[in-house]
C-alpha cells in the first residue's frame, strides 16, 4: 500500500501522521509540490492525502492503482470529484476540522490515519458525496 501526502505545508504547526495500521505500507510525505510534480509523485500512489493543492483529472488518470483520496481538513473543493467518480476512486475529508487553524493539525493527522485504517479495514468512512 502506498500513500503520499503532497503538501504538508499546508498544514500549520506540527505535522506528524501516527502509523497506519499495516505490516507493509510505504509513505511517502512532500512538503509542498508543484502543481507538475504531483503526477509524477503519485502515479503508483494507492491513496493520496492532499490538504489544499489540487489533485485534478491528469493526476487521477495517471495514478493507475489509487483507490482513496484524502482531504485533509474539511475543504475538498482542490480534488476533481467527477474525475474521481469517473475511475470509482472513493473521496473523503476529515469534517468539521478547518486544515489552516495549527489547533486542528494533530487531529487532523490522527483522523486522516484513522480513515486511512478504517478503509483498508473495510470500515465504514466520511465519503464526500
Amino acid at each position: 500500500m502506498n500513500v503520499v501526502m503532497i503538501d504538508s505545508n499546508n498544514l500549520p504547526g506540527e505535522v506528524d501522521f501516527p502509523e497506519l495500521d499495516l505490516d507493509k505500507f510505504g509513505w511517502q510525505q512532500y512538503l509542498n509540490l508543484e502543481q507538475d510534480e504531483v503526477e509524477e509523485r503519485c502515479w503508483r500512489a494507492d491513496i493520496i492525502v492532499s490538504a489544499a493543492m489540487p489533485v485534478d483529472h491528469i493526476v487521477i488518470d495517471k495514478a493507475f492503482k489509487l483507490k482513496l483520496i484524502v482531504a485533509a481538513g474539511k475543504n475538498y473543493e482542490h480534488i476533481d470529484m467527477a474525475a474521481a467518480q469517473k475511475r470509482g476512486i472513493k473521496v473523503c475529508h476529515v469534517p468539521e476540522l478547518d486544515c489552516t487553524d495549527k489547533n486542528n493539525t494533530p487531529e487532523i493527522c490522527s483522523q486522516t490515519v484513522e480513515t486511512i485504517n478504517a478503509f483498508i479495514h473495510d470500515r465504514p468512512i466520511n465519503l464526500v458525496d
